[in-house]
This record gives structure tokens, C-alpha cells and sequence, in this order.
């Protein structure tokens, strides 16, 4: 298994943040809460992407290393309107890690500040397989979830053992959608949007335009899919999907 793994923290740009969040400080409170959660599971380096100057500078205060994204600065591919969540990690981790010293890439939204640092160790169990290109987070489907949401498909592998986590199971990914209806093989679970990347996978999959259908569902990850990746996903059993007290505070 690999063992070097960067952490991505990156700021909200769903147009939910900035009018929620309301003040500077309070929009750094939630992502260095974030930043601590990542620093929590010790599994190796962590920055963070502000997508303003300010915002990173109060970071800064906190102890957190910080590179600043301009959304507009990342080019659309094809008629992929940006920011696109991949092209803003994949451009962020080669400013921070030009000559490629780490091999997994962890991607951690600011809303997810309530994460388990356990859930992130975990994370890394489903990458042991070498065919494995991306891994994501799935839990059981809440009552309170938007139905658009996007859910997953999974093909659990009873035989893997996640020794951080006994309660987690692994499990590979046959579809993801937003219709429950088109998740024919497998069982049916709620997506919460962290990734973990290889490194050559995601370097890959960032120089491919979106499929057809990834531009219908507005689901990045099933480019992976669509290029022939095997994605793993991770049980956990309880994950909440935002804090934020706001009617369009989505899962993804």
C-alpha cells in the first residue's frame, strides 16, 4: 500500500458559501476546521486551497499551509463550465508537488468539516489494490436527502478488512447517478464526495473532456469510470454531509 498521501482541503464554490458563511472569519472557521480534521487522521501532508488572498491569509493564522486558487484561472474542457472540482485539485497539488513525491491525493471539501479523521485513514485501504484509480466515501441513504443527490451502486467484497475502521467494508463501484433507477447492479448507497486519487490516475483523467453522461448527471466521477478505472468505495457508517443550516446545502 502506498504511504505517502497529500490531503487537499479546498474552500466552497457552489455559490452556497459566501452568503451562508456571511464574514471572512466565520468562512475560516469552517474550513480550518476542516484543515484540523485532516492534520487529525496523521496520514500524511495537508494544504489548503483558499480561492481568495484573505481567506488564505486568516487560514494562515491558524497554522495551515495554504496556496490560493482562482476558479477562473482553471480552463474549461470542452463545454465543461469551470470550477471544475478535478482541474482545481489536479492544479493544485502540481503547484504544490512539481516533482510528484506523493502518490495519493486525498480530496477534502471545506463542508465536510465534520468528518471522521478515521474515515480518512480508512480511505486509503481501498487503493491497496493496484487497479484501483479512485476511491470515494458511500453511507447509508438518509431520509432527509435531497433526491438528486448522487448515489452509487456498489459490489461489496465481504473478504477485505479495514483494520482502522472493523465497521467499514470495501466494496467496488458499478455506477453512480442521481436516479436511483438507473442503479441496476449492486447495492444502492448516498455518495459523500471525498476522494482519494492515484496520483497517475488523476493526472490522467484531468486531460480527458467530460463524458456525455458525466455533463447530464453533474457527477465528475463517473469520468473516472468512463475511462476504465476501477473505483472502490468505502462503507462508513454515519457521515454528515454538510453543517451548514441552509436549504440548498448539498451533498455534492
Amino acid at each position: 500500500m502506498e504511504r505517502n498521501p497529500l490531503i487537499v482541503v479546498s474552500s466552497r464554490l457552489d455559490g452556497v458559501s459566501d452568503e451562508v458563511r456571511g464574514s471572512s472569519r466565520k468562512a475560516a472557521s469552517s474550513i480550518v476546521n476542516a484543515w484540523r480534521r485532516a492534520e487529525e487522521a496523521d496520514i500524511g501532508n495537508t494544504i489548503v486551497d483558499c480561492h481568495d488572498d484573505s481567506l488564505a491569509e486568516t487560514v494562515q493564522g491558524s497554522g495551515a499551509y495554504t496556496v490560493t486558487s482562482d476558479p477562473t484561472e482553471i480552463e474549461p474542457t470542452h463545454n465543461y463550465k469551470p470550477p471544475s472540482g478535478l482541474a482545481r485539485v489536479a492544479r493544485t497539488v502540481t503547484k504544490f508537488d512539481r516533482f510528484c513525491n506523493h502518490d495519493l491525493i486525498i480530496h477534502l471539501p471545506e463542508h465536510h468539516v465534520e468528518i471522521d479523521p478515521t474515515f480518512l485513514r480508512a480511505l486509503m485501504y481501498p487503493l491497496a489494490a493496484s487497479d484501483v484509480g479512485m476511491a470515494t466515501l458511500v453511507t447509508p441513504i438518509r431520509s432527509d436527502q435531497p433526491k438528486d443527490a448522487a448515489k452509487v451502486s456498489v459490489k461489496w467484497n465481504r473478504d477485505r478488512v479495514v483494520y482502522v475502521m472493523p465497521e467499514a467494508q470495501v466494496g467496488t463501484i458499478s455506477n453512480f447517478s442521481r436516479d436511483a433507477d438507473k442503479l441496476i447492479e449492486g447495492e444502492i448507497y448516498a455518495h459523500i464526495p471525498i476522494y482519494i486519487y492515484r496520483r497517475a490516475a488523476l493526472d490522467r483523467v484531468v486531460r480527458v473532456p467530460p463524458s456525455d453522461r458525466e455533463l447530464k448527471e453533474n457527477i465528475e466521477a463517473l469520468r473516472v469510470l468512463d475511462l476504465g478505472y476501477r473505483v472502490d468505495a468505502l462503507f462508513v457508517p454515519k457521515a454528515i454531509p454538510t453543517t451548514y443550516e441552509d436549504d440548498r446545502a448539498r451533498y455534492d
